[in-house]
């Protein structure tokens, strides 16, 4: 009996080191993916369908996170963030980090025709799924605790991390929808103009942005205040990553 205790023990744990280590969580990643299909016109959705060839979008924005446990890919974990301490200038330095490798992902897309289809669905993942990293504020977080890994905190009772919070806890608890993130908040075309403008690193820095709200949780325990407030920041920055994801891939194939 206790074997089979410890067995469930560690099989738990092994549960919420996986997911916690997704950013966005899968939900928050397939929002990003289905914002952006909604804001893409019908002949762009079906090349890139073609592209990912059986993939759906949602499957495409997850693959990232879905191989982390296969070693042959170990190489790609760096790239899911970037980590600058407290005060440090946000900047594309090379090589193995979320601003480099999106912004190069970007740059190569343009150039899809000349690419096997292989190539461009793996790089259509790549893209689908870094647009939604770099949108979460902690993938462009501070080294000292690792994008908010170390840093604990108590949800509703429970025990979690800042990154992981952010990734899936607020997500999965104030079950955010489509709706909610095409809804999170009334944009001029002038301030529509303006998100879909801009590159990798200014988007970047955006997210940076938003460490100081995210930080303040005023002691361990998150308060229902704190989880509205920054349920609205996840809404918006979901709903901005899709939108952006949306004018790359118009930009890639509407030539």
């Amino acid at each position: 009996m206790k074997t089979k205790l410890l067995s469930v023990a560690v099989y738990l744990c092994l549960i919420f080191f996986v997911q916690s280590s997704y950013a966005w969580g899968e939900i928050g990643h397939s929002l990003v993916a289905e914002v952006a299909f909604k804001n893409l016109d019908k002949k762009t959705q079906k090349i890139v369908l073609e592209y990912l060839n059986g993939m759906t979008i949602e499957e495409a924005a997850n693959w990232m996170d879905k191989i982390k446990n296969d070693h042959a890919y170990d190489k790609l974990k760096p790239l899911h963030y970037v980590n600058f301490d407290q005060g440090q200038e946000v900047t594309n330095t090379c090589c193995d980090n979320i601003i480099w490798t999106l912004t190069n992902t970007i740059n190569e897309l343009k150039n899809y025709k000349s690419l096997s289809k292989e190539e461009v669905k793996t790089k259509l993942c790549y893209l689908f799924h870094l647009m939604g990293d770099l949108h979460q504020p902690l993938h462009v977080g501070y080294g000292s605790d690792k994008g908010g890994n170390t840093y604990q905190v108590q949800f509703h009772g429970k025990g979690t991390n800042l990154h992981g919070l952010f990734d899936y806890g607020i997500i999965e608890k104030q079950n955010i929808s489509l709706k909610q993130c095409l809804k999170a908040k009334q944009y001029s075309k002038l301030d529509l103009q303006q998100i879909k403008n801009g590159n990798p690193l200014s988007w970047a820095k955006e997210s940076r942005s938003y460490l100081n709200d995210i930080y303040d949780t005023n002691g361990p325990t998150i308060t229902e205040e704190y989880e509205e407030r920054n349920a609205q920041i996840i809404k918006e920055q979901i709903f901005k990553a899709g939108i952006r994801l949306s004018e790359v891939l118009k930009d890639t194939f509407e030539k």
